[in-house]
């Protein structure tokens, strides 16, 4: 164990991190690659949670042309739209957290692959929006995690200098890699399907079984104690 300076900004993850809807997003998935006539289950797909979608396709299925991945990507975000976002609920108590961090003097940032109007539906459960300094969504950059543009945008609109004085908060071990390619530190949340063991050798200096629980980073000595 070591003692590790508190960061001065948080970047927030959302699907599977502030938003309970892995499963969901997992069940639109295996829905469109059926109907193109590929059938993969939910244990298929959970390694690639939280990849950029284009990679996963890639990786999924590389024998496939080009265009025909674009299109089952514009047909699954059409599909989960249609079907399942509005079933999604924000974990508990996330507005409390973002509160009691915006009242410790914590920049609060959004870097998700998400969409800015899926974002703006996931909202109406966790009301954070209002209380966030910056955001970036998946159609702002070329590729989402592990690429590291998404933090990088958002590091920027936090009008942040040194990368290493924020912290990626994600369910993936894809955020975590992305964090390290941009030169910022990570801490991992046990609800996206992944293993502890995972999110740790993907660079996460730290797990938690829920998102809430980070508060324990901002301790009111100015460190926190990384098991990793």
């Amino acid at each position: 164990m070591s003692a590790v300076s508190r960061p001065h900004a948080a970047i927030f993850d959302i699907e599977g991190t502030l938003m309970d809807c892995v499963p969901l997003i997992l069940e639109s998935w295996c829905e469109t690659l059926h109907q193109a006539g590929h059938v993969m289950t939910h244990r298929d797909l959970q390694p690639y949670s939280g990849m950029d979608g284009a990679w996963m396709l890639e990786q999924l299925l590389p024998h496939e042309p080009e265009a025909a991945r674009e299109k089952l990507l514009k047909d699954h975000g059409d599909h989960y739209r249609a079907k399942f976002i509005g079933r999604a609920q924000a974990f508990p108590a996330v507005r409390t957290l973002i509160e009691n961090l915006k009242g410790q003097g914590v920049g609060i940032g959004i870097a998700t692959t998400c969409k800015t109007d899926e974002l703006a539906i996931y909202d109406r459960q966790m009301r954070i929006l209002d209380l966030v300094d910056a955001v970036t969504c998946g159609e702002m950059v070329k590729h989402g995690k592990p690429d590291p543009s998404l933090l990088e945008q958002c590091r920027q609109r936090l009008k942040m200098l040194d990368p290493g004085l924020a912290i990626v908060i994600g369910d993936t071990p894809y955020d975590a890699l992305a964090a390290q390619a941009a030169h910022m530190r990570a801490v991992g949340v046990l609800t996206g399907g992944f293993t502890q063991t995972s999110l740790l050798d993907a660079g996460c200096e730290e797990t938690y079984d829920q998102v809430q629980q980070i508060r324990r980073i901002w301790q009111s000595d100015g460190a926190y104690t990384a098991t990793a």
